[in-house]
């Protein structure tokens, strides 16, 4: 038990170290396999995240608006991220929007300049975040974005396990290819759980919506690239994240009592 509990722990902070600027208090056993295994851990960081957002939003709700409260959980996100899946939405809109051959897609989405998609991309994608978390209602507000942070994180495990890694050298290519089913089940299973507390009956609505939302998203970038790369992995992220707040904030949900 003491053995597994280690396990679970590398495992978790690995993720968190991966995906965030959040320091871990242990020392960490990393390789590729723990990388490929820590995937199970990601909405579970996406959690934590969206934990420090929310306080966040209430802080500047509280003391200012809903709109500044709103800006604040956009803030503290991307703090505490590191901007990760901002850059990689970025990327993705310049590599995308600038070529047609999948070749010369793939070398701007390594470019570290951002250009006019990308840019385009990441100012529409934080107004709109903003202004969805400005509409939600102050009962749920916190818990949306709690929620929206763990299930975006968590759509990395499926798009990982069901998709070609189209790069040869990448920050995803070591481990893409040992992702199994148990962690695309593991963390689906506490992704579903947390959707239920966070969304309550709503998350009939949130979650097949979101699953809907990854098919789409799947479908394009197969189209597009053939595959996933980080990049892409980060910029679903971001527009998952983004369509659990529209949802939450539409007029149809609110009118569901």
């Amino acid at each position: 038990m003491i053995e597994l509990f280690k396990h679970a722990c590398n495992r978790y902070f690995v993720a968190q170290t991966f995906m965030t600027r959040l320091p871990a208090p242990i020392k960490l056993s990393w390789s590729e396999e723990e990388l490929a295994k820590s995937t199970a851990y990601f909405p579970v960081v996406g959690l934590l995240v969206g934990t420090i957002a929310a306080v966040a939003w209430w802080l500047g709700s509280n003391g200012w608006s809903a709109t500044i409260g709103a800006v604040f959980a956009v803030c503290a996100a991307v703090i505490a991220t590191g901007a990760f899946h901002e850059d990689g939405l970025a990327d993705s809109a310049d590599g995308i929007g600038g070529a047609f051959e999948i070749e010369k897609k793939l070398t701007i989405m390594r470019d570290s300049r951002i250009g006019t998609y990308g840019s385009v991309a990441l100012l529409l994608s934080i107004l709109a975040k903003v202004g969805a978390i400005a509409l939600l209602d102050a009962n749920t507000a916190m818990w949306t974005i709690a929620g929206a942070h763990m299930i975006s994180r968590w759509t990395s495990a499926p798009l990982i396990k069901n998709n070609t890694y189209v790069r040869e050298q990448g920050t995803g290519k070591p481990f893409a290819a040992m992702v199994t089913t148990t962690e695309v089940i593991g963390s689906s299973c506490f992704a579903l759980f947390c959707s239920l507390l966070c969304f309550g009956y709503k998350a009939v609505v949130v979650v097949p919506v979101v699953l809907v939302g990854l098919w789409c998203a799947q479908w394009y970038v197969r189209r597009k690239l053939g595959g996933i790369t980080g990049d892409v992995l980060g910029a679903i992220n971001s527009l998952i994240e983004l369509l659990v707040y529209l949802v939450m904030a539409s007029q149809w949900i609110k009118g569901i009592s």
